[in-house]
């Protein structure tokens, strides 16, 4: 495995949960459902290539900002992140580490209807990284699925992570 698909994989998780530019339509309304709380994954009801063992994620927003942090187990070891995204639209950047390597993610955030879009640019050795990450929260507010699609390197990945809500 090459050095980029190596840090691709685990850049997929470090991602896992965000988005890059998309101007948002209009403001966070009352009819967008919440998404704070603190949501387990359900690795049985997740799908996709490079899925975590386990992850954690405690969601917290205001009008303004979602804070959200992660913690996950994959096959590289422990992963932890937070990342905060503003939610009027404008680029958030954030930094990770993974694997000894600073990389700046560049998220933006807008709804489509009771989705949360959120698409996350980032270069990585040179190369590129787009990240498109849906979340939906189904109608009883309990359960959680983010649909991300993660290109670079030449490649794109899909996965489905599915959680409930604690």
């Amino acid at each position: 495995m090459g050095t980029l698909m190596r840090r691709f994989v685990p850049m997929m998780f470090a991602l896992a949960a965000l988005t890059s530019p998309v101007r948002a339509q209009k403001p966070i309304a009352a009819a967008h459902p919440d998404l704070a709380g603190s949501w387990t994954l359900d690795p049985k009801k997740s799908e996709g290539t490079g899925l975590p063992q386990s992850m954690t994620l405690k969601v917290t927003k205001d009008s303004k900002v979602m804070t959200i942090n992660r913690v996950g187990m994959t096959e590289v070891g422990e992963q932890r992140s937070t990342l905060f995204v503003n939610l009027d639209g404008s680029p958030t950047k954030n930094t990770v580490t993974t694997q000894g390597a600073s990389v700046d993610l560049f998220l933006t955030a807008s709804w489509d209807g009771p989705d949360l879009l959120v698409k996350t640019k980032a270069t990585i050795g040179g190369q590129p990284l787009d990240q498109t990450d849906r979340w939906t929260v189904d109608p009883s507010g309990k359960s959680l699925r983010i649909a991300t699609t993660l290109t670079g390197g030449g490649q794109t990945k899909t996965q489905t992570l599915a959680f409930a809500k604690q």
